[in-house]
């Protein structure tokens, strides 16, 4: 008899229920705005190095000082080594492209002498884009303190010098025969001195000429930076995440790629989702062993496309806030927000580079629990003032009583929304009408 079931009561299990009012419970529950979307762990900022092989009269075969993956390049480091000159990390966004001596002048130069004194070197007026003595000289203290000769101008540069020299003293030598003779001259009573004279003024003069050249010469061999030494970098420190070369090879294309040394989470958001975000918050996201780990927001990016960040915003992966999933990579509407992790041990970031992560950025928060009703519960009257539809008696259907209250509303997440009322019937319990 268990398995059978009358007409009527078949009819009354499967008969809709009476019309009338569908309600829900006012909660007492802490409300807590995130924004949720998924990133990339990486290393940022990564970038191929280049090297100007051009710039150098030999062979650019790699003669030593490969960097392992993972090497971190700092200021004044050697980046490689080619044909067994030094390949010199420095500080700056401009690439070499040409070797810079005394004299010369333009930005690549103000960018050295900047990236010098940065070191602790003076190199002269920063703010200056003249290649001064004071350059040269803080180089060679450069080269010096990495174990390598400062290039200053090959070969021929020093027989110039040493040819200068010898010029130099020569002439001082004639200047002295030239004032002997004159002296001789006047001794022994000679009227007519003129060619005396003569001769001392253009030994004098020859003289000058002989310093001006050995002045120059000696310029010509004070340091200069060859555009195949240097290594210009933005944002040190960095780390080297993959090498192409190893010791014999000829340099041809990129020997490496660096980027930044700071481990940072990457992922895409939308407009809305960056209106409510600022630099310094602190998220949360998953570890290697499930525990929750903590990252600081570092950057929020707009996309390139005006037109496109205004549209196709869509909601993402949980939380009220409607965080976005994905990486950065993907949909040109959506912001990019960097995060970057904090208090991560080597054996953390090792487990975590090239993983993808939820990461959740509480945004807002009550101060404990509070009245919270579903956001469906909200009307707005006629002078927009926020009011919920209270049911005052226990009936059913279309007998249940109901009756308009003006509440004042405060945050929203998670589908509810924190109110408060002068009405001494809003206490959680109570039941709100949300559809009919």
């Amino acid at each position: 008899m268990q398995f059978i079931v009358s007409p009527a009561e078949l009819a009354a299990r499967t008969a809709p229920p009476k019309a009338g009012p569908v309600t829900a419970p006012i909660e007492e529950r802490e409300l807590e705005n995130t924004v949720v979307t998924r990133g990339e762990v990486t290393y940022a900022d990564a970038v191929s190095v280049t090297l100007d092989a051009a710039g150098s009269e030999d062979r650019p075969v790699v003669t030593g000082h490969v960097p392992e993956v993972g090497t971190v390049l700092n200021a004044a480091n050697i980046a490689l080594e080619v044909a067994g000159r030094p390949v010199i990390v420095l500080p700056g966004a401009l690439p070499a492209y040409r070797t810079l001596s005394i004299g010369m002048r333009g930005p690549d130069v103000t960018q050295l002498k900047q990236a010098l004194d940065g070191m602790g070197f003076w190199a002269g007026d920063t703010a200056s884009d003249v290649f001064e003595y004071d350059t040269a000289t803080a180089l060679g203290a450069l080269y010096e303190q990495i174990g390598y000769s400062a290039p200053a101008g090959g070969s021929q540069a020093q027989e110039t010098l040493q040819t200068a020299e010898r010029a130099a003293r020569d002439a001082g030598v004639q200047l002295a025969q030239a004032q002997a003779a004159l002296q001789e001259a006047t001794s022994g009573g000679a009227k007519n001195l003129l060619s005396e004279q003569a001769a001392v003024t253009s030994a004098n003069d020859a003289l000058v000429d002989a310093q001006d050249a050995l002045a120059t010469a000696q310029q010509g061999v004070l340091p200069t930076l060859p555009s195949s030494e240097a290594l210009f970098l933005g944002g040190l420190p960095r780390r080297v995440d993959e090498v192409s070369v190893a010791r014999g090879d000829i340099l041809s294309g990129s020997p490496m790629t660096v980027s930044g040394a700071t481990l940072t989470i990457e992922g895409s958001i939308s407009k809305q989702d960056a209106e409510l975000l600022s630099e310094g918050l602190i998220a949360t996201y998953p570890g290697p062993d499930g525990t929750d780990l903590t990252a600081k927001v570092a950057q929020i990016v707009a996309p390139k496309s005006k037109k496109a960040a205004g549209e196709g915003e869509s909601g993402g992966e949980g939380g009220n806030a409607g965080g976005g999933g994905g990486s950065a990579g993907g949909d040109s509407s959506r912001y990019t927000v960097r995060l970057t992790p904090v208090d991560l041990k080597p054996e953390q970031i090792d487990a975590l580079r090239g993983t993808n992560v939820r990461v959740r950025v509480p945004v807002a928060a009550t101060d404990g629990e509070v009245l919270a009703v579903p956001i469906a519960a909200l009307s707005a009257g006629s002078s927009g003032e926020d009011r919920v539809e209270l049911l005052v008696s226990e009936d059913q259907g279309a007998d249940a009583k109901t009756e308009i209250v003006k509440v004042k509303t405060g945050l929203a997440a998670d589908g509810y929304v924190e109110i408060t009322s002068d009405d001494s019937r809003i206490t959680a319990g109570a039941r709100v009408v949300v559809g009919r």
